[in-house]
């Protein structure tokens, strides 16, 4: 594969791009979703509480980093499984939700064990723990373990349709990539071609009807301000801190998490309005 100094300058991009315009919808989707619950909002108001939430996601980091990781791995790998399995789940449930948890810490911590000397001295950066190379095999073995059994339980239940032959076979592919990718390469790939993608498409259908060209410059149209905004905060950043590669990498994760939280929320509240 390409070299690593390639692999950074392509994850960087795509992740300024496509991923972070995933997010740039939140507010208008807020606006739309409380619309169809009865529940009108203000654009001021969705403003001050997406603001505030990321101001205390930040401040978290800040002062309880460890704490505040960990939250962001427990609800990013929620985020990933629901995107994933959502539409194949029949019913909400319990077991449903840990589905979605155990298919997406599986992901991130496949991702960190293939790259696991990269891997830990961002999370010392972060927590200023030093945290074990056990931690990260021992939670994948979990959280393969977890996805069996609720994937075999859903199964069961018949809550789920699912190609069993056609997930394990993405996995596998998954797995192929991760091993031979470099960390944050690695974790681009995933979160733009299998998240950030269909996450567009699900959002410029509920808010434009369908995922064409049509729907996509609309949706291009209203999201452009706040996407341009964080893309430039993110390239201040990175020409300021581009010789210290971990700490860039930290506050990427930073800046992730703090638009993760809400995102999650808005993200749920759009497949509530879609079902």
């Amino acid at each position: 594969m390409f070299n690593e100094e390639v692999q950074q300058a392509l994850a960087y991009g795509v992740i300024l791009s496509v991923g972070v315009l995933h997010g740039a919808n939140d507010l208008t989707l807020i606006r739309i979703t409380s619309f169809k619950k009865n529940k009108s909002l203000s654009f001021n108001k969705v403003l001050v509480y997406y603001v505030l939430t990321v101001l205390v996601i930040l401040a978290v980091f800040f002062i309880y980093p460890a704490l505040a990781l960990f939250l962001f791995l427990v609800i990013s790998s929620f985020h990933f499984g629901e995107q994933h399995l959502r539409e194949k789940i029949k019913e909400e449930s319990l077991l449903s939700k840990m589905a979605y948890f155990f298919y997406g810490l599986t992901i991130l911590f496949m991702i960190f064990n293939f790259n696991i000397n990269k891997t830990l001295p961002i999370f010392l950066e972060v927590t200023e723990l030093p945290i074990p190379k056990s931690f990260f095999e021992i939670t994948f073995v979990i959280a393969v373990i977890g996805l069996v059994i609720t994937f075999t339980s859903l199964m069961l239940k018949k809550q789920i349709r699912v190609n069993l032959v056609e997930e394990i076979f993405q996995l596998l592919v998954l797995m192929l990539v991760f091993r031979v990718a470099d960390l944050l390469w690695a974790f681009s790939i995933y979160f733009v071609l299998w998240h950030s993608i269909p996450s567009l498409k699900d959002q410029i259908e509920v808010l434009h009807g369908k995922a064409e060209v049509k729907g996509i410059k609309k949706y291009l149209k209203s999201s452009w301000i706040y996407w341009l905004s964080s893309l430039i905060g993110l390239v201040v950043l990175y020409f300021i801190f581009k010789d210290d590669s971990e700490f860039f990498v930290s506050i990427l994760i930073y800046f992730l998490a703090a638009i993760t939280f809400p995102h999650v929320i808005v993200m749920s509240r759009l497949e509530k309005v879609k079902n």
